[in-house]
């Protein structure tokens, strides 16, 4: 019997953050998640009971292929519980150029196809999960075409970020972004930061769909 994805929403909108920000994308929101941040702003898709339908590899790739963006988003809830080899190496042999939103508490595999990066959380102190990271994702997983994205509300998360940033990245280090948590830091304050420190490979960035959209909007 073929697996099904516990599938939350199916929707085509910008990505609103990271390097593909205001491209168009088709999004798979998957359900279930192994972590339980304070900030999550996705809280209906944290449980395999979030999902409003399920679908195997073949119906997602179909739905998919059907839409007329190159581009796909895979996120969750943590899409990274789900078993995506099959659905990911269909998905790229096809010409998707695909990412996974990761929240970097499961570990990354050594192999992936052609076509496929991640944009990968490292959780900051305020999230209450910063203990779950798996440093070897960081170390070990990632690449120059990866992304990774720290969410930041308090000064400590910046701190932590310039630490983490200084001190346990490799030399072939990924692309980095730094966010605000909606309505928890002033964007500016990033900017400051990011300045004082001399962060030359830091991108600060806002959630694009949130000011495009209502904050609370599902489906963009």
């Amino acid at each position: 019997m073929k697996y099904k994805f516990p599938v939350v929403e199916i929707f085509d909108s910008i990505e609103g953050e990271g390097k593909r920000t205001g491209y168009m994308s088709t999004f798979i929101r998957f359900a279930g998640c192994n972590l339980r941040c304070s900030y999550c702003d996705t809280a209906y898709a944290l449980s395999a009971d979030d999902a409003a339908a399920e679908y195997t590899a073949d119906e997602l790739a179909q739905l998919v292929q059907s839409k007329p963006w190159s581009r796909v988003t895979l996120t969750g809830g943590e899409p990274m519980l789900q078993p995506l080899q099959e659905l990911t190496e269909r998905l790229c042999r096809g010409g998707c150029e695909i990412n996974i939103e990761t929240n970097g508490a499961v570990l990354l595999p050594k192999e992936r196809p052609a076509g496929l990066f991640y944009t990968m959380d490292w959780k900051s102190p305020s999230s209450g999960m910063s203990e779950a990271m798996k440093l070897e994702n960081l170390q070990e997983r990632l690449t120059p075409a990866d992304v990774v994205k720290f969410v930041v509300a308090t000064k400590d998360d910046l701190d932590d970020m310039a630490y983490t940033i200084s001190h346990l990245l490799p030399a072939a280090r990924p692309l980095l972004y730094v966010s605000p948590v909606w309505g928890e830091i002033e964007p500016a304050a990033l900017v400051d930061f990011v300045k004082e420190k001399g962060l030359d490979d830091v991108c600060v960035q806002v959630q694009l769909h949130k000011i495009i959209y209502d904050p609370e909007a599902r489906g963009v």
